[in-house]
């Protein structure tokens, strides 16, 4: 970061604290009743100290940030001066310019924060103990303002960095819309007993067009659904795929959302692309049992859309929470994805291997075909063989990638 550049944000922190005081209504009052609290304060600092440290530690994020001895002690001489500059009684540039440096410094180190929202919960709560023990009721305004002071002013780089990450998403987000550098990746689902390649997931992945590097369009969805960008990115990744699948003889899955099938504009789009394309009956589209949720007459009209041209329909997600059996048989899809998080524990738990169980053979009683997602190990893998899952995808069965390697064996 350019010198500049810091300085520009000490201004603006320097206007924002400034501006805290005043809307807290902090005054010199407040700061002379904080002053005659100093002796108590000083007397009080090790119960303090042993409460504090007896409570957060009932926190695992405790433990891991201050794992040994030489942290634990810097941390409680930290916290003993932070405790006793509350009742300096001054409280000037120079006091929260200590301040922005703990929370520049708790951000740096990655620590949670709600780690600090647990410490100041114990802190406000001995103070008022404290203070209505010892008589001085009338002070506790002053020590409730101080104290939300200190806690605006300890999220300030919080909510800086949140701040910076958003924009430096929408940075990249349009950066990869001018250049259109939507890339399509593929994963493979294998048959269960022959381990032979039946299909491919496409995966949208946007490259950097800096450094080329791909990324996952999950992370960074909602803000590109924000932003107004990301229905041009589907309209790509749909588009290329088909492309990529036009001369291959592979089945093939795309994943659509409940925003995507029930915007009439894109509707028309893919009906458009599926038209034109040579096997629409390899065509998959993987639709979120979770999206039945809404309105399901759209899910409805879609499924009727695309099956006119011979298209076939998955249920992703199958078993995740949401379970409308009635509206899954109306679907008829062709395959059920059993959810992750129940293929991930099948091999230690007996309640994921029940119910895993039972979608298979709900699924042979539908003449669904299953797929088991994040196979992720040789023990899960064979678990899932032994219980008839009809096919398999996950990183032990093959790690997704760009899908353009698909058509290299067919340039040479």
């Amino acid at each position: 970061m350019h010198h500049s550049d810091i300085k520009a944000i000490s201004g603006i922190r320097k206007l924002d604290t400034t501006q805290m005081m005043e809307n807290y209504r902090f005054t010199d009052k407040d700061a002379e009743v904080l002053t005659t609290l100093q002796p108590l304060m000083r007397t009080s600092l090790q119960p303090l100290l042993e409460g504090f440290y007896d409570f957060i530690f009932s926190f695992e994020h405790a433990k891991i940030f201050l794992n040994s001895p030489q942290i634990l002690q810097k941390h409680r001489a930290g916290i003993s001066a932070w405790f006793l500059d509350l009742f300096n009684g001054t409280y000037d540039d120079a006091y929260f310019h200590k301040l922005i440096t703990i929370s520049e410094t708790h951000v740096k180190i990655g620590l949670p924060p709600h780690y600090v929202n647990t410490a100041f919960s114990y802190v406000r709560q001995f103070l008022d103990g404290l203070l209505l023990e010892h008589g001085y009721e009338q002070a506790l305004s002053s020590v409730h303002k101080i104290i939300d002071i200190n806690l605006d002013i300890l999220s300030l780089s919080y909510q800086e960095e949140e701040q910076q990450q958003l924009i430096n998403t929408v940075v990249f987000l349009k950066r990869v819309s001018v250049e259109e550098s939507i890339i399509p990746f593929v994963q493979p689902i294998i048959d269960t007993q022959t381990e032979q390649i039946m299909k491919f997931e496409c995966l949208m992945r946007l490259e950097d067009p800096l450094t080329k590097e791909c990324y996952s369009i999950f992370p960074v969805l909602q803000t590109a659904k924000s932003i107004k960008l990301y229905e041009q990115f589907a309209r790509l990744m749909i588009q290329r795929s088909l492309d990529i699948f036009r001369t291959l003889p592979w089945s093939f899955s795309l994943n659509l959302g409940y925003d995507d099938i029930s915007d009439q504009a894109f509707v028309t789009f893919l009906k458009e692309k599926i038209e034109t394309f040579p096997h629409p009956e390899r065509i998959m589209f993987e639709i979120l049992e979770s999206d039945f949720i809404d309105d399901f007459t759209i899910v409805e009209s879609f499924v009727a859309m695309v099956r006119q041209y011979g298209c076939q329909i998955a249920i992703d997600d199958f078993g995740a929470g949401y379970s409308n059996m009635k509206n899954v048989v109306k679907l008829k899809p062709e395959c059920i994805k059993i959810d992750g998080s129940l293929i991930r524990e099948i091999n230690t738990s007996e309640t994921s291997l029940t119910v895993v169980k039972s979608v298979i053979d709900m699924a042979k009683e539908l003449k669904a075909r299953t797929i088991a997602e994040h196979i992720h190990n040789e023990e899960v893998f064979n678990v899932i063989r032994s219980l008839g899952a009809d096919c398999m995808q996950g990183y032990y069965t093959g790690r997704p990638f760009n899908a353009y390697k698909l058509l290299e064996p067919l340039c040479k």
